[in-house]
């Protein structure tokens, strides 16, 4: 007769074993080691029980219920040889089981004893497969929520259904909608049999997400020593549901609360109160759509700093330590102030940056309290300074179109300099600068090598789009303007004649293509076209430009200069520029020189220039532009400034061959020579408002002046300043004229018809990132402006100026460029002497007084002074 033996695991209360049917077997059990072996006696007489245990040699092991698996595998895996010494019972067997069990392939597992001859016995594996997942659908939500739960979840075809994957996958699911603020969603996971395939099931995943649950109250008791709305500010991503939230929703994230708490007690040890903790924390439900806050401190004693001294430094003297770190016996004790001191201020002003912008990458600092002593604590400042490390290897990685010699000459550390934390944050800005690479996928590593001493950098970037199809467009002159143009900011000559290097053109040199037309029909055309190589030579930042530009300007009655009607300027110019890089007074500083040549042809347009309505004029000028920019970004930038200083010129021609009586002499012998010179200051500064740096406040002022070498000779009628409206998108030579933007006015309706000499700008922006995503910046910004032009010092009052508010969008698309709407108010009236192209304005004012003025813009030059 046929003996059997079944051995089972217990079944956890998870499930976690299979069950098997024992019905109509007589069992005892015996216990051992923990685990539950069912012996069992199967007529014939023959027992198997741990009081008579017997061994056996091991016989062919047969595998049932697993056609879909290796047979050797699962015997390799239950630990079982053919032909090995056996004791039945034993752990042998239990410790088959546990292994078979834990590879979680299937539902049930037990061995039996097939049958006993001449004391070789064989055994029988029995295995039930767990079933596999065959496909899921999700049922509750939108297509678009489904597409980013697939992303969330671990879910595919043939995977082996497990409770820990059902467990994983709930989870995930309600991870997710938690996040957005879903605080009662539900997940219920219905499993079928799938009919089509054999041993496998499909998922149903029912998703009720509810309410979304929106935070009503935050209340704090306790708290004497700081304002709630201070407390309530310092939670940055728990918030009250309010009407100023425009942009971001009150939800509850379980993570962000922890964090935001810890931000609330820091808080209270900025004041000193070092010993604050919560003594209750409750969130709860008011109903189903709103929860509650309560937090209720133990603010304890009041703390100041006491002694301060400082031992193993040897490169500073402990005076100069003292200075960096600001902190004097009394002040009132602010440990995330002495952290931020010692460690990493936003300013760089802290002991580490101070040693590690020497070279001391190992430098290590411990802050110690030796004692508190009447409320005040002492500390013992411990510095491990340890060897000077030079830079041993720069390695580039992520550069995949980027040629490594444009991204190596713009870092600053250089093999064996030593090393500095001040040049890797200078590297990332200047590679920030260059616009070939996504500001948020820096990576910089350093990677230290205390055995020599030195130290391997490693920077990691990520390529962007840095090419543009620029589509500009403003209003002026009473009718839109568009720019059609290409820039190509990564651009390379050299591989113009290399097949394999256009994709679609040559790129990876760094050099600079821009080929652009404006147009608003047959009344204004405007070409250019420019090419600049930021390294002229290949090993200084030397760069070179050259440009070319035509624009015309006329009537709609014929293009033809022959007709009688015709009225045009045409414009055409053609130049040459050097700039270089400054290392005095510091190296934000750079110095641009340019000779530049224009040709200006008028017929019959006294409207442009009542002093010269007809003939030709020849511009030879130089041009020298001083600039210092310390900004980080330029897309969206939140701290840093810029400065700069223009002077143009051309030769005082009046004042050389002798004196000249102007007053007998036509406009064309006037004018046949362009003389003036023009100043121009302007100075923007970002000045960050939050923690984060997202609420930036970004004020300009500029002044321009334009003056003649010959009071006889007069203003020449060419290059000035005309002040209003979008600044035509960047047609800042529109007609011989310098055009400035000022919103809430109507285009050039601040100047006097032929433009004027003196310009005064002043502009305040309050500015907000709605999204900081390289392919799709989006900021909103409110201004306020003001600004004026002037026919002389006579008439010139900085404080006179034509004032306007209004708020703003900004989008910047790496193949568009910038695009802008603003919506402003102008509310002062104009002078009499205002004028645009056509003629004095005669802009509407309503009935409050305002000027209401929508102005679009496309494109990084907005006309600004």
């Amino acid at each position: 007769m046929k003996n059997f033996l079944s051995i089972l695991f217990l079944t956890c209360a998870s499930l976690s074993f299979g069950q098997v049917d024992t019905s109509g077997v007589n069992t005892t059990t015996n216990k051992v080691d923990s685990t539950r072996s069912t012996v069992t006696t199967i007529g014939g007489g023959m027992d198997f029980s741990y009081s008579k245990a017997e061994k056996y040699i091991l016989g062919p092991i047969r595998i049932d219920g697993a056609d879909n698996f290796d047979p050797q595998a699962i015997k390799l895996i239950a630990g079982l040889k053919q032909g090995e010494a056996i004791t039945i019972p034993s752990d042998k067997i239990s410790n088959a089981i546990k292994n078979l069990w834990n590879e979680g392939l299937f539902s049930q597992v037990s061995i039996e004893a097939e049958k006993e001859i001449a004391g070789v016995i064989y055994l029988v594996i029995k295995l039930t497969p767990r079933p596999k997942l065959s496909r899921f659908r999700f049922t509750g939500v939108s297509k678009r929520e489904v597409d980013k739960i697939r992303e969330e979840v671990d879910l595919s075809s043939g995977q082996t259904i497990t409770e820990n994957l059902l467990f994983k996958t709930k989870n995930k699911i309600r991870g997710y909608f938690l996040e957005k603020g879903y605080n009662n969603v539900n997940v219920a996971i219905t499993q079928v049999k799938d009919t089509l395939i054999n041993n496998s099931e499909i998922f149903f995943i029912n998703i009720d997400k509810g309410k979304k649950v929106k935070i009503k109250h935050i209340i704090f008791e306790g708290n004497n020593s700081v304002k709630a709305w201070k407390l309530r500010r310092a939670m940055k991503d728990t918030k009250r549901r309010s009407i100023m939230r425009v942009f971001k929703r009150s939800k509850f994230n379980s993570t962000a609360y922890i964090r935001d708490k810890e931000a609330v007690l820091d808080k209270f040890r900025a004041v000193g109160l070092r010993d604050v903790h919560f003594v209750e924390d409750s969130v709860y439900n008011i109903n189903n759509r709103n929860i509650g806050i309560y937090l209720k401190v133990e603010e304890g004693q009041k703390y100041y700093f006491g002694d301060i001294s400082w031992i193993g430094n040897t490169k500073f003297a402990s005076g100069l330590l003292d200075t960096v770190l600001g902190i004097k016996y009394g002040d009132v004790y602010d440990k995330p102030l002495l952290d931020q001191r010692l460690h990493q201020s936003p300013d760089g002003r802290d002991i580490t940056s101070l040693y590690m912008d020497r070279g001391y990458l190992f430098f290590r600092l411990e802050a110690v309290e030796t004692g508190v002593k009447d409320n005040h604590i002492n500390y013992e400042m411990r510095i491990l300074e340890g060897k000077e490390a030079r830079v041993k290897n720069v390695f580039i990685k992520g550069n995949y179109k980027t040629n490594e010699h444009v991204i190596r000459r713009e870092i600053r550390t250089k093999p064996g300099d030593l090393f500095s934390k001040n040049d890797i944050i200078r590297t990332q800005r200047e590679l920030a600068q260059l616009g070939y690479f996504n500001e948020q996928g820096f990576q910089v590593n350093p990677i230290p090598n205390p055995q020599d001493g030195t130290v391997d950098i490693e920077y990691i970037v990520e390529e962007k789009s840095a090419d543009q199809i620029e589509l500009s467009g403003g209003y002026g002159a009473g009718r839109i303007i568009g720019t059609l143009g290409l820039t190509f900011s990564n651009f390379s000559v050299k591989n113009i004649f290399k097949p394999d290097s256009w994709s679609p053109l040559p790129t990876g040199d760094g050099q600079r293509l821009s080929i652009r037309a404006q147009t608003n029909g047959r009344i204004y055309q405007g070409y250019n076209f420019s090419f600049t190589e930021p390294w002229l030579g290949g090993k200084k930042p030397n760069s070179f430009t050259f440009y070319l530009n035509h624009t015309s300007f006329s009537n709609s009655v014929d293009i033809k200069k022959r007709d009688p009607e015709y009225k045009g300027v045409a414009i055409s110019g053609v130049g040459i520029g050097l700039g270089r890089r400054k290392k005095f007074p510091d190296d934000y500083f750079s110095a641009y020189y340019e000779l530049a040549y224009q040709y200006y042809d008028v017929r019959n347009y006294a409207n442009l220039f009542p002093s010269f309505n007809d003939g030709y004029a020849n511009d030879i000028s130089l041009k020298y532009a001083l600039q210092r920019n310390s900004i980080n970004s330029p897309i969206y930038p939140t701290e840093g400034s810029k400065i700069s200083f223009t002077a143009k010129g051309t030769l005082p021609y009046s004042l050389m061959g002798g004196k000249k009586d102007f007053s007998t002499m036509t406009a064309q012998e006037t004018f046949k020579y362009l003389e003036y010179y023009k100043l121009k200051f302007t100075f923007e500064y970002y000045l960050p408002l939050t923690p984060d740096k997202k609420l930036v406040l970004m004020p300009r002022i500029g002044f321009g002046y334009m003056g003649a070498y010959n009071a006889a000779k007069g203003l020449t009628p060419f290059e000035r300043f005309n002040l209003g409206g979008s600044g035509l998108s960047g047609v800042n030579q529109f007609g011989g004229r310098e055009i400035i933007a000022l919103r809430g006015y109507d285009d050039n309706a601040l100047s006097s018809g032929g433009g004027d000499p003196i310009v005064a700008k002043y502009t305040m922006e309050l500015r907000y990132p709605i999204s900081l995503n390289p392919q799709a910046t989006f900021f909103v910004l409110a201004f306020a402006e003001a600004g004026n032009t002037y026919t002389g010092f006579k008439t010139f009052n900085p404080f006179n100026v034509k004032r306007s508010v209004g708020a703003g969008v900004r989008i910047f698309l790496p193949m568009f460029g910038m695009l802008g709407l603003d919506y402003g108010w102008g509310f002062d009236k104009l002078d009499k002497h205002s004028s645009g192209y056509g003629g004095t304005i005669d802009q509407s004012i309503d009935s409050k007084g305002f000027f209401p003025k929508f102005t679009f813009t496309i494109g990084m030059n907005l006309g600004e002074l």
